[in-house]
């Protein structure tokens, strides 16, 4: 399989992981048992995919980068989870911010890798990791993915939407273009949270 291919194989479980980290959202009706069960689930999941990846062959099967990529991503999606529904479900009682938090990052993320390595050329970040095109299209997917997400939820006049899912767009883009190994699974998620809250604390 050639190297693109395997991009978008990663890239699929990728939107699962998020899609199932969003649907968790309303799963449960209290956030701190929705907490308790994924930090019970994280617990007993990681090992599993931690000691899977060292069986001969299965890192390459799954076209992991490296071993134990897949329990890394695992636990900080589930671990990011945790700190995003304690600040925006639990302590603001909004869970549509969490859910704005991760789609500000999660197709924006997918759509960078895809888009940076068929069609990158122009070399941009840290250590030229990053390309102009992917995280061009990082932008777009996040502001309207932000847009979508906060229109639904009513919390926002018109303006106060668009001025918020443009700055949500621009600090997880940025953000997203500065962290490298894999930490944008963290980090990309609580810059989206931390603009959408404040700003959610300012409006409102």
């Amino acid at each position: 399989m050639g190297t693109y291919p395997k991009e978008v194989f990663r890239k699929s479980l990728h939107m699962i992981g998020v899609a199932g980290v969003i649907v968790w959202f309303y799963t449960l009706d209290d956030w701190r048992q929705s907490i308790t069960v994924t930090l019970a689930i994280t617990v007993v999941i990681y090992p599993m995919l931690y000691l899977g990846s060292r069986i001969p062959g299965m890192t390459e099967f799954f076209n992991a980068r490296k071993k134990g990529e897949y329990a890394k991503s695992f636990a900080a999606l589930f671990l990011t989870y945790i700190m995003v529904a304690a600040v925006c479900w639990g302590y603001f009682n909004q869970r549509i911010l969490g859910v704005a938090s991760f789609m500000a990052w999660g197709p924006g993320d997918a759509a960078a890798a895809l888009v940076g390595k068929r069609y990158g050329k122009h070399k941009i970040g840290r250590k030229k990791a990053k390309t102009l095109e992917g995280s061009t299209a990082m932008f777009v997917l996040s502001l309207f993915n932000v847009l979508f997400v906060l229109y639904l939820s009513g919390l926002f006049s018109i303006p106060a939407l668009i001025l918020v899912s443009l700055i949500t767009a621009i600090v997880t883009t940025i953000t997203e273009l500065k962290v490298l190994g894999g930490y944008d699974t963290l980090f990309c998620p609580l810059a989206a949270m931390t603009v959408l809250c404040i700003s959610y604390m300012i409006i409102l």
